[in-house]
């Protein structure tokens, strides 16, 4: 589990927020994108609120009780 601020980086970060719907806020370049309940991820994208994310692209950070 990771903690309010911290990076999600590995696969099983991703998996863990989506199982237990905790919300992810995502960031390009400092710049604040969206922020809600990730619904789907593979090797390459996340998926919020029906909208593709490139995870080489966007910075992902975990934000329980949001």
């Amino acid at each position: 589990m990771l903690h309010q601020g911290e990076i999600l980086t590995l696969q099983r970060h991703f998996q863990y927020h989506i199982q237990n719907a905790v919300p992810v806020e995502i960031y390009l370049d400092n710049v604040h994108i969206d922020i809600g309940i990730l619904t789907a991820v593979d090797e390459s994208f996340v998926e919020l609120q029906g909208t593709l994310y490139n995870r080489g692209l966007f910075i992902f950070i975990s934000r329980p009780g949001y």
